[in-house]
């Protein structure tokens, strides 16, 4: 339950505060204007970090305590965030960046989270003397690596959000619940980033974010590696954080080599380089998330190898990538010569005209039955609510249709995820359901994702294409079913994979419709928030 409160709080924490930041950023001076190396045209907000990484520390400070390693961790991922915000206000100096940084790693390493062991020196720890300058490159590197990858919408964030989500998965394994809360809060801030980050973006994480959530993932990965599950191989660093790594050491020694400084800007990255190559947006940052689940699914089959397979693997993946740009450029391969757009719908489709009528009004009300069975299931298997819970929540339901749209939707949005979340939890063979009740609804949920499909290719007004935060979704339902252990996350993940198709086309037609399957949603929302929160309030304590 602490893992679940840790991801949606944080989630919903991200996602409430972000959009109060980006109507803030002039005030705050946190304003990124386009200049010859962005990719950007016009001005944007930088202030998306600022509200991810207030949501990620404010989740951990409720739900562990602040002593130890975790304290040291939490004042060092401040620390960042002060020096953060200030460079995207101010503008400052590198060298005052780099004090930062240097001065967060020291916090951290004075609480006892360095590299005690090193590839290819047996099970002795490393001398201090090599131990400490080690951790002090590996962190602030990677720190700095995460800040130069963020070019594209999405990128970085994606990029953290798979390594933090890979980072929990490792924990869990070992029932490592700290670090999993830690790794979960940070993903969930970064979820509710990315709803406001993904192509075409209208908020920038800036500093304060990229660095942000650059050091915590490398200390995460120290952390890991050194006190929660100290069997992994040690060079492991190397394929969890693999592509900034990559990227960031192919850039510098390309700026020495042509005789500017390591640090100096330029459209040198990975993501500058796919471009060229004739990739769109969407394609560059989708084919990045691509590699980098590469170098996350060999860590998990290399986790237990040898020092010389973890390292012989990973310079075998970034050698491949390598050739393929340096081949790319010789032969002047694209990938597409010439930009044009795409007529996403067929006209077979359009030839029914009750096909689109009949897709919206089948969506909204699969949705709404959705709904009214999981309200009926946690009515019959939870059994714990009282009357003042019943009164509570119909008062927030009162209050609830005099919300503006904007923010109606985006709790109904959420409340019809948890129940998505909760449907799995709730009807699974675990609590006495049959077997064929779950497949139903599953199958039930199926047949809604193919009338959503339906409904997009008769549709002649846009309504939604396929996006970066896509190919996220694809690769975790990917990883789910071969990693997981339990059938429990890979039924999650398809379940919100449905829901979120559909709810999404709903919310992209006229605002002001679907008032029935609203109030179902926020009921069901309000239900679930009276079986988390006594669960959460535990935790806290």
């Amino acid at each position: 339950m602490e893992l679940f409160v840790s991801f949606i709080l944080s989630s919903v924490i991200s996602i409430a505060l972000i959009p109060i930041l980006i109507k803030s950023a002039s005030v705050l001076n946190m304003v990124d204007e386009p200049d010859e190396r962005k990719v950007h045209t016009k001005a944007i907000p930088r202030c998306g970090g600022l509200g991810l990484a207030i949501a990620a520390l404010s989740v951990i400070l409720l739900l562990l305590p602040f002593e130890g390693p975790i304290g040291r961790l939490l004042i060092g991922g401040g620390i960042i965030v002060l020096f953060g915000a200030l460079d995207d206000i101010l503008n400052l100096n590198y060298k005052w960046k780099f004090f930062g940084q240097f001065l967060a790693v020291f916090v951290m390493v004075s609480g006892g989270i360095y590299l005690k062991f090193l590839p290819f020196a047996g099970l002795d720890p490393a001398p201090l003397w090599i131990a400490y300058p080690l951790t002090v490159l590996f962190v602030v590197g990677v720190t700095n690596a995460v800040n130069l990858s963020d070019g594209l919408d999405g990128l970085a964030a994606g990029i953290m959000l798979m390594t933090v989500s890979a980072i929990a998965f490792y924990s869990a394994l070992v029932d490592s619940s700290s670090l999993a809360i830690m790794a979960l809060a940070l993903a969930g801030g970064i979820v509710g980033f990315l709803r406001f980050n993904t192509h075409p973006a209208i908020v920038f994480m800036g500093d304060t974010g990229s660095q942000f959530i650059g050091f915590m993932a490398s200390s995460f990965t120290i952390y890991l590696i050194v006190d929660v599950h100290q069997t992994l191989n040690p060079a492991l660093p190397l394929l969890i954080l693999g592509l900034p790594i990559l990227d960031t050491l192919t850039v510098m020694v390309q700026r020495i080599r042509s005789g500017h400084s390591p640090f100096s800007p330029d459209k040198r990255h990975i993501h500058h380089r796919l471009l060229r190559l004739g990739f769109t947006h969407a394609e560059a940052v989708g084919a990045i998330y691509i590699l980098q689940a590469l170098f996350l699914l060999a860590s998990f089959f290399l986790r237990y190898k040898s020092d010389s397979v973890v390292l012989g693997f990973y310079l075998s993946i970034c050698f491949v990538i390598l050739l393929f740009f340096y081949g790319a450029a010789r032969l002047g391969w694209m990938l597409h010569s010439v930009q044009e757009p795409i007529e996403r719908r067929r006209s077979f489709f359009r030839r029914f005209n009750w096909l689109y009528k009949f897709s919206k009004f089948y969506i909204e009300y699969s949705l709404a039955i959705f709904i009214g069975i999981m309200i009926f299931a946690m009515f019959g298997h939870a059994m714990m609510f009282t009357q003042l819970e019943m009164v509570f929540a119909i008062a927030f339901l009162c209050l609830f249709w005099f919300l503006n749209n904007p923010l109606k939707e985006t709790l109904t949005r959420l409340s019809i995820y948890a129940a998505g979340v909760f449907s799995c939890l709730i009807l699974n063979p675990s609590n006495g359901v049959d077997h064929w009740l779950v497949w139903g609804v599953d199958i039930f949920l199926a047949v809604l994702l193919i009338v959503v499909f339906l409904a997009v290719q008769v549709t002649r007004k846009t309504v939604f294409s396929l996006t970066t935060q896509d190919v996220l979704v694809g690769l975790f339902i990917l990883s789910a079913m071969f990693l997981a252990d339990i059938e429990l996350l890979p039924r999650i993940l398809f379940r919100l994979f449905c829901l979120g198709y559909a709810v999404e086309y709903l919310f992209h037609r006229k605002a002001k419709e679907y008032r029935p399957l609203k109030l179902l949603a926020m009921f069901s929302g309000v239900m679930i928030l009276l079986i988390v929160l006594p669960g959460a309030v535990s935790a806290m304590k």
